[in-house]
């Protein structure tokens, strides 16, 4: 739908910027485009901020903030978010971001980064399980259960493909994205650790 043929209220553009942290134009235009509809509108804000975050990946990014939570003295996190300049680290937005990926962090237990960090061992014993679980199954049946219990399995360990604790309908990839698009920086997640008390110490996370 042209941008033009849609009138868009003041209140949608509170409610989208609410869910993505967006400009004002941005989600004036993409509601537009998506004929008021938030959820069209967040997929269109979605695609354009895969896009630029894509686009900037190559950029070296070593500025950026080492943040830290801890959850009631039971639960700490330190995580390592680089970006390309002092100036966006210094950056409200830029600290929003690092401290909602410690939140993360401290809720749900990734053990990785992104899906490059998971050794192949661990996917095959878990290829393994599941072949033995579906053994008998006819192939038609048996990829899209495969299919399945592989993005759970990401889903669950990989942080960057986790559903993000404050707005499961997106993940924290999603939220990296709508960061990159916003403050127009390559972000990238470095490292982290996560202790909970009476646990053995781990160490950090690594991406390269």
């Amino acid at each position: 739908m042209p941008e033009k043929s849609f009138p868009v209220s003041t209140e949608l553009v509170r409610r989208l910027r609410e869910r993505t942290g967006a400009g004002i134009m941005e989600c004036r235009q993409a509601l537009a485009r998506a004929g008021g509809e938030i959820e069209e509108a967040m997929r269109l804000l979605r695609a354009k901020g895969a896009s630029l975050a894509q686009e900037k990946a190559g950029r070296v990014a070593r500025q950026g903030l080492i943040g830290s939570y801890v959850h009631g003295g039971k639960i700490g996190v330190l995580v390592e978010v680089n970006c390309e300049t002092d100036f966006v680290a210094r950056t409200e937005q830029f600290r929003d971001f690092v401290h909602e990926v410690c939140l993360q962090i401290a809720s749900m237990n990734p053990r990785f980064i992104r899906r490059e960090d998971v050794p192949p061992e661990e996917v095959g014993k878990e290829l393994e399980a599941l072949h033995e679980e579906i053994s008998g199954v006819d192939d038609e049946s048996s990829q899209p259960m495969q299919q399945a219990t592989m993005e759970r399995f990401y889903r669950e360990r990989v942080l960057l493909d986790q559903p993000y604790v404050k707005d499961p309908s997106k993940t924290v990839q999603d939220l990296l994205h709508e960061t990159v698009n916003s403050i127009r920086e390559n972000i990238v997640i470095h490292r982290f650790v996560r202790l909970a008390l009476g646990e053995n110490p781990e160490a950090p996370k690594t991406s390269p």
